[in-house]
């Protein structure tokens, strides 16, 4: 099955009740494959960063859904593309 990060993404950024998403480093301090993909999220506009924190325990990253990226969300529709 064929998984559309993009509209996951999106979508659980716009379930949230702020509008944001955040994901934390691993102990062995690598990101999970999310970051990436939210990190183009963010390249097109369709999410902003608004918090980094690179401490040693508690390291993460949030972004903020945009306009943009609702926009996206509702041009991807319910199922399909």
């Amino acid at each position: 099955m064929l998984v559309n990060h993009e509209r996951r993404l999106l979508n659980k950024a716009a379930e949230a009740r702020d509008y944001r998403i955040s994901i934390r480093r691993r102990p062995d301090d690598s990101w999970p494959g999310d970051h990436s993909r939210l990190t183009a999220l963010e390249s097109l506009g369709h999410l902003e960063r608004i918090d980094r924190l690179e401490g040693a325990d508690d390291a993460h990253t949030t972004w903020q859904l945009t306009k943009a990226g609702l926009n996206q969300l509702e041009s991807l529709g319910p199922g399909g593309q």
